[in-house]
C-alpha cells in the first residue's frame, strides 16, 4: 500500500478466485464484495454490448451448458448466436464420440501387458472399490492415491484409462498445464476446483493428473516465481487432503521424474503410494504385440522380436504394429510377421570376432558372480541379432540375485563393483583390448560401478571418511565429483584397484572363462547348473 497507492482517498482492488493477498493490503480493506458467477442476462447483455448478438433466455441458457471458453472461441462479432450454438453442438458430439471410441478400444487393466506392480496394485483397487460401493468396508480401507513413475512411452496414461475401465468408473485426465490455459492464477486454482469438484460428483472416480513433476519442489523456487507457484503447490494439497470429504475419489499422479516432486505431496494421507513402471519385458514385448495385433505370432520369430524390440516402451511398440498394419492395409490382406520385421529396424546378426567378445564378456561377468559368491547366479546369455541402430551392441547379460534384506560392509559393495568390471577385465586378459560397451548408458556396467563406488564416499560413510551427502542421482553424484576432487580421486582408486582383483579372478579361473565362453558362443546360453559343473569337471583331480 506503498507510493502512489498510498494517496489515494478511494482504492478498489479486483482480484481473482484464490489469489492470496498480502496481510498489509487486506488489513486496509474496508468492504468485501464477491461477484457472483456469470449468469444468462449477463451474458445476454455481454453478447449485446460485445458483440452486437441479440440472445434470446432460452438461447442463453443453451449456450451456458458449454464450457465458457468454448462459448467465446465460437461467438463471432455481428453473427447470429445460432451459428455458435450449431458449431458448439457439434463440437461436443465429437468430442463424446471420439471419447467413446477411445474408451471402446481400451481393454482392462487385468488383460494388459508390462505393467508389474502397477497392475496387481490396481487390480487390488479394483476389488476394494467394488466392497466399497456394496458396503462391506469403509473408505478409510481403500488406498486412494498412487504415483505412477516410469520413462516416457511406458503407458502411464492408458493405466490410468484401463483401470478405470477395469473398476468401471469414470475417469477424468487433467494436468497442471491444462489449468494453467484457463488463464492466471485464480483462474487455475479455480479450474484446479473444478476438476476434484466434478471428480467427487461423480464418485466413485478416478482423477488422473500427469506430469506431477510440473507442480516442482517448494525447497527449490526461485524468488521470482516462489509466491505463485507456492500457492498452485498448496491449492493441490488441499485438494489431496480433502478437508471437505474426498469420499470415492482415487488420485493417480504420473511423472518422468519423482526426485522433482514436492515432498509434501507424497506424504501419508495424500499419494502415499509408489510403483515404478519400467519397459516392458521381453515376454511382455510379445505379448502387447499379439494383444495390439489381435493374433498370435508364431513361438519360431519370438527370439528375433524380442531382440529388435530390446528397450522399447509401449508407445513404440503401438508405433509398430500401425506400421505394419498399413504395410498389411495397403496389400489388401492381413497381417503377417514379415510385416512387422519390415516395420521393425534393421537387424544385424551377430558373428565372429564380435559374438566372441560378446561371449568373453558375460563369462567374465559369470565367473566372477560365482567366484565370488555374490547372490544367487541363475544363467548367462548372448543375443543372436541386435539392432542396426543401437548405439552399442546390447549383449546379453549374467543373471543373478542379491537379498535386499541383509548384512552388507564395504566389501559387499566392493564385490558388486568386482563383478560388474569383470566383463571388461575378461576382454583384456582374454582378448588384449577392452571393447566400448561397458560404458555406454546409465545401466552400463562402468555406470553402475561409478555410482556405487560414489555413493560409498558420499552417501553410506564406507569410504575414507564419515561424511554424510544428499546426492543421489546420477546428475547430483556426477556434479559431487566435479566440485569435489577428493571424491573423484577416491573414486577412482577404488575403480582401479576392483578392475585389478576383476582381472585376477579372470587369472585365476581362465579354463572356466573360457569354457563358459564358448559354450555361449557356441549355443548362446548358459545355466547356473551348466557352470557349476564345468567348474567340477576343471577342478576335479586328475586320474593316472
Amino acid at each position: 500500500m506503498e507510493g502512489e497507492f498510498s494517496r489515494k482517498r478511494r482504492l478498489l482492488i479486483f482480484k481473482e478466485n484464490g489469489v492470496e493477498l498480502p496481510a498489509q493490503v487486506m488489513l486496509g480493506v474496508d468492504v468485501k464484495v464477491d461477484i457472483p458467477p456469470i449468469s444468462t442476462t449477463d451474458f445476454r447483455i455481454g453478447c449485446r454490448i460485445a458483440y452486437r448478438i441479440d440472445v434470446t433466455r432460452a438461447e442463453a441458457e443453451t449456450a451456458m451448458t458449454y464450457p465458457l471458453q468454448h462459448v467465446w472461441a465460437a461467438l463471432r462479432r455481428g453473427r447470429p448466436i445460432r451459428n455458435a450454438l450449431t458449431r458448439l453442438a457439434e463440437q461436443s458430439a465429437l468430442s463424446a464420440k471420439q471419447s467413446s471410441n477411445k474408451k471402446e478400444g481400451l481393454p482392462p487393466l487385468q488383460d494388459m501387458f508390462g505393467y508389474g506392480a502397477a497392475k496387481d496394485w490396481g487390480l487390488e483397487l479394483a476389488q476394494d472399490l467394488s466392497d466399497w460401493q456394496r458396503g462391506k468396508i469403509d473408505w478409510s480401507e481403500v488406498d486412494t492415491g498412487i504415483v505412477l513413475s516410469g520413462p516416457p512411452g511406458v503407458g502411464k496414461t492408458q493405466f490410468a484409462a484401463a483401470l478405470a475401465r477395469q473398476c468401471d468408473v469414470p475417469i477424468i485426465a487433467t494436468s497442471l498445464a491444462r489449468w494453467q490455459a484457463t488463464g492466471h492464477l485464480g483462474d487455475l486454482l479455480k479450474a484446479m476446483r473444478g476438476d476434484f469438484h466434478k471428480a467427487k460428483e461423480s464418485a466413485p472416480c478416478i482423477l488422473f493428473c500427469d506430469e506431477l513433476d510440473s507442480f516442482g519442489d517448494r525447497s527449490s523456487f526461485s524468488p521470482d516465481n516462489r509466491d505463485y507457484s507456492t500457492q498452485v503447490v498448496n491449492g493441490f494439497l488441499e485438494h489431496l487432503d480433502g478437508l471437505d470429504g474426498r469420499e470415492g475419489v482415487v488420485v493417480i499422479g504420473a511423472t518422468n521424474a519423482l526426485d522433482r516432486i514436492d515432498r509434501a505431496i507424497l506424504r501419508p494421507g495424500r499419494l502415499t503410494k509408489h510403483v515404478a513402471i519400467s519397459l516392458p519385458t521381453a515376454t511382455d514385448r510379445i505379448a502387447i504385440l499379439q494383444q495390439q495385433l489381435g493374433q498370435k505370432l508364431p513361438r519360431k520369430t519370438h527370439r528375433r522380436l524380442m531382440a529388435a524390440t530390446g528397450g522399447f516402451s509401449g508407445a513404440d511398440l503401438a508405433k509398430i504394429t500401425r506400421d505394419a498394419k498399413r504395410v498389411a492395409r495397403r496389400a489388401k490382406r492381413d497381417v503377417t510377421v514379415a510385416d512387422i520385421i519390415k516395420s521393425l529396424p534393421e537387424m544385424v546378426a551377430i558373428t565372429g570376432e564380435l559374438r566372441r567378445a560378446l561371449a568373453v564378456h558375460e563369462a567374465g561377468h559369470t565367473v566372477a558372480v560365482v567366484a565370488l559368491e555374490h547372490g544367487k547366479f541363475y544363467g548367462a546369455m548372448i543375443i543372436d541379432h541386435t539392432r542396426n541402430d543401437s548405439e552399442s551392441v546390447p549383449g546379453g547379460g549374467a543373471y543373478f540375485e542379491v537379498p535386499n534384506v541383509g548384512y552388507r560392509t564395504v566389501q559387499t559393495y566392493r564385490d558388486r563393483i568386482a563383478v560388474l568390471l569383470a566383463g571388461i577385465a575378461a576382454e583384456e586378459v582374454l582378448l588384449g583390448a577392452v571393447s566400448d560397451g561397458a560404458g555406454v548408458g546409465p545401466n552400463s556396467d562402468l555406470a553402475q560401478a561409478t555410482r556405487i563406488a560414489t555413493m560409498l564416499q558420499s552417501v553410506m560413510g564406507m569410504g575414507n571418511r564419515l561424511r554424510h551427502s544428499l546426492a543421489k542421482s546420477d546428475r547430483e553424484l556426477e556434479t559431487l565429483r566435479l566440485h569435489d576432487p577428493s571424491v573423484a580421486i577416491w573414486v577412482d582408486d577404488i575403480l582401479r584397484s576392483e578392475f585389478e582383483r576383476a582381472k585376477q579372478i579372470i587369472r585365476s579361473q581362465l579354463k572356466l572363462v573360457e569354457a563358459v565362453a564358448d559354450e555361449l558362443e557356441a549355443k548362446g546360453k548358459v545355466s547356473a547348473d551348466q557352470v557349476a559343473e564345468m567348474a567340477a569337471k576343471l577342478n576335479a583331480p586328475e586320474r593316472r
